[in-house]
């Protein structure tokens, strides 16, 4: 058959745009007249896109998936009407259209010794692997073996979701063979920048991430050529430039604007790691400060802490609670009732607002946009490239509420040079946690865990030296650290491994091992593999003290996707799914209560 080329001429760095193209591309719509013949084909600028591609895709799949795992705010109150036929358009395209044959593109230019493009195939392989398996994580049975030659077959039926998985590990094989030796020869690595050895450790990680979806757990522990330290986290590094190109990291471009912010943040994860008061409780996250960005000082309805500096209601330097009435206008709900499924929960503190001036949105909040832009958190310093949040837990009273002197604006903190993690060490360590407690070894899931928190924190923190001009503070120091990871290691040591979801709405009235493994997961895995926290709740069914929808009947919660609408219109041996209720092969179809 003819092959057809692809060339697409790009910067290195994309722009924002790139990665949220509403363009559409069936698998059948390969064949380009103005395609480039293969000795015309540029190898270099064919892994570019790739890489691009790549990056789109896991970013995409990971915002789903941070969403439903609650990491990320969801709107939306019925999970089948918000999760329709365009959420895995984009990752599809970038596969079908894009990757593959992209790849088979640089495949077809690769004559060793004379050019020798084992580096480029390698890392392509892994990046296509890596796809494939979180297409199947989210839609089951795929296209694959029909999709390489668009000819032959224009309408490709889809494979069974453990065959592709298989045929994904045989890709990470083979490119770790490729690999081994194998020279960069002029190709712009935008993630290892031409490292090998670190390319082939993801690739093992992927594997490694294979076995523990499968329920492989002994594979899991056993193999160890794996990302276990900072130096090799798989990630993307975001720029500063405003234009031509805007390389700056989107949830920064959305947050740090002249009209405010513009993403709400997760109530759920948000009080997970403020605590009851902040730093004047111990169970605080070191890691918030870095993470949300405060614009205010209080929500409306909930409370905030001030320090009575003159001595204006008792000692001088007393702390206070002072709690604020709701507003209409900027959160309606601090003027409405408890919703009745939430009443006598502990999701009756977070449904609607948090204390100390945090402001997000409840998991399925779908209420309209009020002039909340300099009020609402804002994304961090972690890991868009934000501010540092350097305001005190309570605030100066010296008569009257003060500004809180914060708000987010162009430029501010580190200009949006952060990254996008995408496997990271802390991850890792977390994911053995995991396969230790299925094989009943408390002990090494401990290790593992602690391994895990503490690793996370130190490349969280490290982050505040992307804000220059930061009051560091109310940073928290070393000794804070160690208490943290103390207590919260305390708790895991001492919960059963087991226990029972005997509280209102179906909590647990005492965390299990899991369940505190499955928050501490998830906290590290913010701004990152949100589709791994997806899958932690569906292999597992933990943890089980996620926030309920605030829509009491929301649905069925989704084990898979709907196919994207595109491919369904124009392949007739694709049928659309009615419902989000098929289960791929490793999901038991275990239930967590929260959904």
């Amino acid at each position: 058959m003819k092959k057809i080329y692809k060339i697409l001429l790009m910067t290195i760095i994309a722009t924002s745009g790139l990665f949220y193209s509403c363009e559409t591309m069936e698998l059948e719509d390969l064949n380009n007249p103005n395609a480039l013949s293969p000795d015309q084909a540029d190898p270099n600028l064919l892994l570019n896109q790739i890489q691009l591609s790549y990056l789109s895709s896991v970013r995409s799949f990971n915002g789903t998936g941070a969403s439903l795992s609650r990491i990320e705010y969801f709107f939306g109150r019925d999970y089948f009407a918000n999760l329709g036929p365009g959420v895995v358009q984009g990752p599809w395209n970038n596969m079908y259209a894009g990757m593959i044959p992209d790849i088979q593109n640089i495949v077809s230019l690769h004559n060793p010794p004379d050019k020798d493009y084992s580096f480029h195939i390698g890392i392509s392989k892994i990046m296509q692997a890596h796809v494939m398996m979180m297409l199947v994580d989210y839609l089951g049975d795929v296209v694959y073996s029909q999709a390489f030659e668009p000819i032959e077959y224009p309408f490709p039926s889809v494979d069974k979701d453990q065959d592709v998985y298989n045929a994904a590990l045989g890709m990470l094989n083979d490119a770790i063979t490729m690999l081994n030796g194998a020279s960069p020869a002029g190709a712009t690595d935008l993630f290892y920048g031409g490292n090998t050895d670190k390319w082939i450790k993801f690739a093992n990680t992927l594997k490694m991430r294979a076995d523990l979806t499968m329920g492989n757990y002994q594979a899991v522990l056993n193999n160890n050529d794996v990302i276990l330290e900072t130096a090799d986290d798989m990630q993307f590094r975001w720029g500063k430039n405003e234009l031509q190109p805007d390389n700056r990291h989107p949830d920064y471009i959305s947050d740090y604007r002249s009209d405010g912010a513009n993403i709400y943040k997760s109530n759920w994860l948000m009080g997970l790691m403020v605590g009851d008061f902040g730093d004047f409780s111990p169970d605080t996250d070191p890691r918030r400060r870095y993470y949300f960005y405060r614009q205010t000082w209080r929500t409306p309805g909930n409370y905030a802490l001030f320090e009575d500096v003159n001595g204006l209601v008792g000692p001088p330097g007393g702390i206070y609670i002072s709690t604020g009435d709701g507003d209409q206008e900027t959160l309606s709900c601090s003027v409405e009732d408890i919703p009745s499924h939430l009443e006598f929960t502990p999701d009756e503190d977070i449904w609607c607002s948090l204390p100390l001036g945090y402001w997000g949105r409840m998991h399925g909040d779908d209420d309209g946009t009020p002039p909340d832009n300099f009020k609402r958190t804002a994304s961090g310093v972690y890991p868009a490239g934000g501010s540092f949040d350097a305001t005190p837990d309570a605030f100066p009273y010296v008569g009257d509420f003060p500004n809180i002197g914060q708000q987010v604006g162009l430029g501010n903190g580190g200009g949006g040079a952060g990254i996008t993690p995408i496997m990271l060490a802390s991850y890792v360590h977390f994911m053995k946690a995991e396969a230790a407690l299925h094989l009943g070894d408390a002990t090494n899931a401990a290790s593992f865990m602690e391994k895990g928190m503490r690793i996370s924190i130190a490349k969280v923190m490290s982050f505040g030296a992307l804000d220059s001009g930061a009051d560091f503070s109310q940073a928290p120091d070393q000794q804070t650290v160690d208490d943290f990871v103390a207590l919260i290691m305390g708790r895991f040591n001492t919960a059963p491994m087991q226990s029972p979801a005997d509280g209102p709405g179906n909590f647990p009235t005492n965390k299990d091992k899991m369940d505190i493994l499955g928050e501490q997961y998830f906290i590290a895995l913010y701004g990152g593999a949100g589709s791994d926290a997806y899958n932690f709740v569906r292999r597992t069914g933990y943890p089980r003290t996620l926030a309920r929808n605030l829509e009491p009947d929301p649905g069925k919660f989704p084990r898979t996707m709907q196919y994207p609408g595109s491919e369904i219109t124009a392949n007739p041996n694709i049928k659309q799914r009615q419902d989000l209720g098929t289960l791929t092969f490793w999901d038991s179809g275990v239930e967590n209560p929260a959904n």
